[in-house]
């Protein structure tokens, strides 16, 4: 299949964006409760398949601008591509304290029956630093997701709307996090299936020689 790296690199992140709040334990993240709820093998397992998402994302539009001579494999993929490899880098590590800190002092918790212990998560979860790294990620988002959203917009409907389900759930990746359960599950739906829908605009939608030849004078 044509351009198989890049639609299974978008049907991976959208896969992973949907499974990633599906999956994860949406319990108390206070006391007790809270040291069962990051003791979860769930946890870090939900956790992980976020970071997924993202990195495969990232490779996926490396993969589209290099390889898809669409319209939308010129300057907004090419950008879009930059800045989710940036935002990658930002997210990352909090992400990675969240699924396996957080899961390991849940468990140091859990055996010693000290609840109390997972307070420690605050020192790094609301901390200055980590959360100014990790909010400019989350920001960084909203300029991949307006970007992708461009560059997928004369690609047919199909592909507009992929686009335009991708670059709503990207940008609003921030305030996602302050909502509930089944709103974070349906925003993890929403950004999942808009990657699937771009997916799908890979694999079943050839580029014609017309096409190709008319990107080409454009990127010229």
């Amino acid at each position: 299949m044509k351009h198989a790296g890049t639609t299974i690199a978008l049907a991976t992140s959208g896969l992973a964006f949907i499974a990633y709040p599906a999956l994860r334990p949406w319990g108390e993240e206070t006391g007790a409760a809270g040291a069962a709820t990051f003791d979860s093998t769930a946890w870090p397992i939900a956790h992980t398949l976020g970071m997924v998402g993202f990195v495969a994302l990232a490779f996926a539009l490396r993969s589209a601008a290099a390889d898809l001579p669409w319209q939308w494999s010129g300057q907004p993929v090419r950008r879009a591509e930059s800045r989710m490899w940036v935002a990658v880098a930002l997210l990352l590590p909090y992400y990675g304290a969240e699924a396996y800190g957080l899961h390991a002092v849940g468990g140091y918790a859990v055996q010693q029956g000290d609840p109390g212990v997972i307070d420690v998560a605050d020192s790094f979860r609301f901390a200055p630093l980590p959360m100014t790294v990790f909010a400019l990620g989350l920001l960084t988002l909203v300029l991949v997701g307006g970007r992708l959203a461009h560059g997928m917009w004369r690609t047919g409907t199909l592909g507009r709307t992929g686009g335009l389900l991708t670059g709503l759930g990207l940008a609003t990746y921030l305030p996602q996090f302050f909502l509930g359960a089944e709103l974070r599950i349906m925003h993890g739906v929403v950004l999942g299936v808009g990657l699937l829908i771009i997916a799908t605009r890979t694999a079943v939608h050839p580029v014609t020689t017309h096409q190709q030849a008319r990107t080409s004078h454009a990127l010229a």
